[in-house]
This record gives C-alpha cells, sequence and structure tokens, in this order.
C-alpha cells in the first residue's frame, strides 16, 4: 500500500512538472513571438563547429523569418562541413565578416549554444540595442538571453525550434521536414543516445510521413567520407590506449599525424570508443593548433561527463560533453584521467 501511495505521488508529481515546464514554455514563446512580430532585421548563429542539430535550428528558425517576410541573416564562425551541403538553403549561411555590415540587427538569436563564447567572434557583432533569443537544450545554459526557451528534455535545439514553429502555427514545408528529421537524427546519434525520446521519435515520425526519406538524409551524412577523412580515423584508432583496467578509453589527433593542410571532419571518431566491450567513457583529444586541444567527451552509463568537462571549462550533455585544454598529448592526457578517477570510483563504491 506504502509503495502504490509513492508510485502514485511520484505519477503525480512527473505530471506536475509537465504541466509547469509546458506552462513555461508556451510563455516564453509567446514572448518570443511577439518580438518577432514587433521587430523587423534578424541575426542568426550557432556554436563554433557546428553540427547538424545546429546548423538545422539556423535553417528552421530562418524559414519561420522568411514565412513572416522578415528579413535577417545566418552567420557562423566556421565553414559547415561538406556533408551538410544537401540541406535546403545551406548556402544562406555565411562566415563572419568583421567588416560587414549586414550584421547590424534588431535582434540577436543563438541557437545550440550554453554561453556566448561558444559562438566565437559571431559574438562581436552583439550590441546592447538587439534584442537576444537563447534557444537551446544544454545542461548548464547560461540564461544569456532576454528570452531564454531552453528545455535540457529534449532532444536537440531543433526539436524546441520545431516546437516554436508549431505553437506560432508556421506550416511545416518539406524543406522544414528535412532540416528538423537531419537535426533530430544527429544529436541522438541516429537515435542511439539516452537523449532519444518518446517525443523525438514522433517528431521524426511526423517527419517521415510529410516525404522525408531517412535512408537518403543517413546516406547524405554518414556514407560520403574522403579517402582522407578514413585516413585520419586510422591514424586517430592507431592511439587507442585504455586506462582503469578498460573502463577509459581514449584516442588523439595531433599535427602531424595527416599531411599539412588537410581538412578532416573528426565528428563520430569518438563513438568508436564506446563500441568497446567494458568502456564506460571515451574521449578524443583534437589538436586545434600547437598545444590547443579540443577534447569530446563520451560515457556509456554512469559517468556524467558535463561534470567532467565543466572542470575545464566546457560543457555539454551528461553523456556528451567537450572542453578545450592546452598543453602536450600527454599533459592533456593526464589531467583528464585524474579528473575522471573519483567519477569512476563513485560506481564502484555503489
Amino acid at each position: 500500500t506504502v509503495l502504490r501511495w509513492k508510485q502514485d505521488v511520484g505519477r503525480k508529481m512527473n505530471v506536475s512538472l509537465m504541466k509547469s515546464r509546458a506552462y513555461r514554455q508556451d510563455r516564453v514563446f509567446s514572448k518570443i513571438q511577439e518580438c518577432i512580430q514587433k521587430k523587423d532585421r534578424f541575426l542568426i548563429t550557432t556554436h563554433v563547429n557546428p553540427d547538424g542539430d545546429s546548423v538545422a535550428s539556423v535553417l528552421v528558425f530562418a524559414f519561420i523569418l522568411k514565412k513572416l517576410g522578415k528579413e535577417y541573416i545566418a552567420v557562423l564562425d566556421d565553414t559547415i562541413p561538406a556533408k551538410f551541403d544537401f540541406l535546403p538553403e545551406i548556402d544562406e549561411c555565411i562566415r563572419f565578416d568583421r567588416g560587414d555590415d549586414r550584421f547590424n540587427a534588431d535582434v540577436f538569436v543563438v541557437l545550440d549554444a550554453s554561453a556566448l563564447e561558444r559562438i566565437g567572434n559571431v559574438r562581436e557583432a552583439l550590441s546592447s540595442q538587439m534584442v537576444v533569443i537563447n534557444i537551446d537544450h544544454h545542461l548548464g545554459n547560461e540564461g544569456f538571453g532576454a528570452l531564454n526557451a531552453v528545455d535540457t528534455e529534449k532532444s536537440s535545439t531543433v526539436e524546441i525550434v520545431y516546437d516554436l514553429l508549431s505553437a506560432m502555427q508556421v506550416p511545416v514545408s518539406a524543406e522544414i521536414a528535412t532540416l528538423v528529421y537531419t537535426g533530430i537524427m544527429c544529436d541522438t546519434g541516429r537515435f542511439r543516445f539516452p537523449n532519444t525520446t518518446a517525443s523525438s521519435l514522433a517528431v521524426c515520425t511526423e517527419m517521415v510521413k510529410m516525404g522525408v526519406s531517412p535512408n537518403a538524409i543517413a546516406e547524405h551524412i554518414y556514407s560520403r567520407k574522403s579517402v582522407d577523412n578514413v585516413r585520419a580515423l586510422a591514424a586517430s584508432l592507431s592511439t587507442l590506449e585504455s586506462h582503469f583496467d578498460g573502463t577509459v578509453s581514449c584516442i588523439h589527433l595531433q599535427n602531424g599525424m595527416i599531411p599539412p593542410g588537410v581538412k578532416t571532419d573528426t565528428e563520430g571518431f569518438i563513438d568508436y570508443l564506446l563500441t568497446i566491450e567494458g568502456v564506460e567513457v571515451g574521449f578524443f583529444m583534437l589538436e586545434e593548433s600547437p598545444r590547443c586541444f579540443r577534447v569530446s567527451f563520451r560515457s556509456k552509463r554512469y559517468v556524467n561527463v558535463n561534470e567532467v568537462a565543466k572542470r575545464f571549462g566546457g560543457g555539454g550533455h551528461s553523456r556528451a560533453a567537450g572542453c578545450r585544454m592546452e598543453g602536450s598529448v600527454s599533459e592533456v592526457k593526464v589531467k583528464i584521467l585524474n579528473t575522471l578517477r573519483p567519477f569512476l570510483c563513485k560506481e564502484t563504491a555503489g
């Protein structure tokens, strides 16, 4: 009887939380809609090293503005990986240029970034006169906007933008459907990561009903790797190490391991580490410039890698996060391993 009572209370609390979250979302969506209606010029941006979710979020938001007859510019601090070249209106995204006066806007829209630092040099275009809209799903989002639509329960930022689009009753075109499906598929790791939810799958189902081809999108993104990309993967995997009785694996790619000037898309390299039996945490160190590494973390079950990344000024999700670190390969590796140790001991103690 006591157990049944606790279960009933738990269900009621969950329903209450869901209603409260929906209420807050409705309120902020209403304010964002009001802002869009009142303002005329918009700058849309996202984080450096854009991925499928960030690119899709930018383009869906652009479609919303286009349908409402608003003036906008989509600007990024990085080039978009070639694997996304099939996405509708991808050519509308341009690189940031300090001398371009088109970046003057009334509203500064930041998508899929937990902090303004994550958008790179684009933040130089931000002025005190601009209204900042912050839409994101990352843990630890700093709430830096005047309007913040942050929902860490969502699979991806594009799912939140889709909810906004629905709330504004903007029709979903075939182009929007392709973008929404792509963003969710990418950020859930092809529906393998823990952030894959009933909600995200339901949205993708609707997009498929509208004509989206899951096979075609997956092939565009995952089956068009260059020879240089495969060689870079091979070079990275050749550095494979195991630590803490096989519960941690790591790889790295540093300057000199691939020919100078060769550009490779390293997204997905880290996923190979979690396929190893017994591995709980994998991390990948990519040297972006001499002694400056971009580190990606992944975990399977219990280690909150967001907390690990935060120790080094980064962040992300509980099972996927990242940061930047300085030092040699060995120095960075030792710092990470020493930080990881207590997180692994917690499970052993439990």
